[in-house]
């Protein structure tokens, strides 16, 4: 059994959930603060603050089960102890405006991943569904300044290409698309183009291929493994398998009710139901074991499923 790292996991974290992930090879997820209401990719202050009250309080009822990472040896710690580690995250800047000092606040209340930019545009960057991609601005550029500062991680993922190349020619850390696929397989604007891939290898960066259905496959019919594995096969070929991890998208137990905002967009985000093509934590094992397939070594595997976004943060976080 292959263990896991997912770079972004969207299901409702229950007790039953995390024994399930714990038995299926995670050993640690990345979690959205938003993951308690529905999707605002412009949150004010207030509500980026009751969110993140509402995530502690949560991880802070299962301690028996996990263990919220503030540190990379934290990892080792969840391992040891049997728990499953849990990265506090936003997919948007959490309401800080142009009060950019504030974000250290987050940071010692665990926060120790930021977007910066969710689809549309804000004060620092162009969203990926933004048609002019204008990339950063000023304070764009010194958001990412000061998220180096602090040791938290960047993503990438909803950002648009001109701001998210901009960002990884600016920043002095390895950056993350936690969860997204190659434009050159799916032409979906979520996805990133080949000149960000090759953007993320020159400063050690990884992208996290993801599992959500618009942005693996175009069109009608319901996607498999191998529409998966073609796009894993396709950045292991332009920037090498060191550079590539996962960020499911899996959304157990989440109501429809929060996707709401995506369906305003179907060009970018299709049609509800979703309908993944790597169906849940036990059919996450048997792709990870099929991509011997397209002629990865078990070691390669090894590397996209859990390494390489434990390198990534290591070199972040210490």
């Amino acid at each position: 059994m292959y263990k896991v790292f997912d770079l972004l996991n969207g299901s409702r974290v229950t007790s039953a959930y995390v024994d399930e992930a714990l038995s299926k090879g995670v050993a640690a997820i990345h979690i959205t603060v938003n993951n308690f209401s529905t999707i605002n990719p412009l949150p004010t202050l207030q509500s980026a603050l009751s969110e993140l009250a509402a995530v502690r309080r949560h991880y802070a009822d299962l301690h028996d089960r996990v263990i919220v990472i503030e540190r990379f040896a934290d990892f080792e710690r969840a391992t040891s102890q049997n728990k499953l580690g849990i990265v506090i995250g936003y997919q948007n800047v959490p309401g800080v405006a142009q009060d950019l000092k504030l974000l250290e606040l987050f940071r010692d209340l665990g926060v120790r991943v930021i977007q910066i930019a969710h689809n549309v545009r804000g004060l620092y960057a162009d969203g990926c569904a933004e048609p002019a991609d204008a990339g950063l601005s000023t304070l764009g550029q010194e958001l990412v300044q000061e998220l180096n500062h602090l040791g938290i991680v960047i993503d990438l993922s909803h950002v648009g290409n001109r701001s998210g190349q901009e960002a990884v020619a600016l920043s002095k850390h390895p950056i993350a698309s936690t969860h997204a696929n190659a434009f050159a397989v799916c032409p979906n604007v979520r996805n990133k183009s080949d000149g960000l891939l090759d953007a993320l290898k020159a400063k050690d960066g990884v992208i996290g291929v993801c599992y959500l259905p618009p942005i693996v496959k175009m069109g009608s019919g319901k996607s498999g493994h191998a529409d998966v594995a073609a796009h894993i096969a396709h950045i292991c070929k332009r920037i090498g398998s060191a550079h590539v991890g996962i960020g499911s998208d899996f959304i157990t137990g989440q109501p429809p009710e929060r996707y709401q905002e995506f369906m305003k967009r179907p060009d970018v985000y299709g049609t509800w139901p979703w309908r993944f093509p790597v169906e849940d934590l036990a059919d996450q094992q048997r792709f990870l074991e099929s991509l011997s397939s397209i002629g990865l070594s078990q070691a390669e595997v090894r590397g996209i499923a859990h390494d390489n976004f434990m390198r990534l943060f290591r070199k972040v976080l210490n």
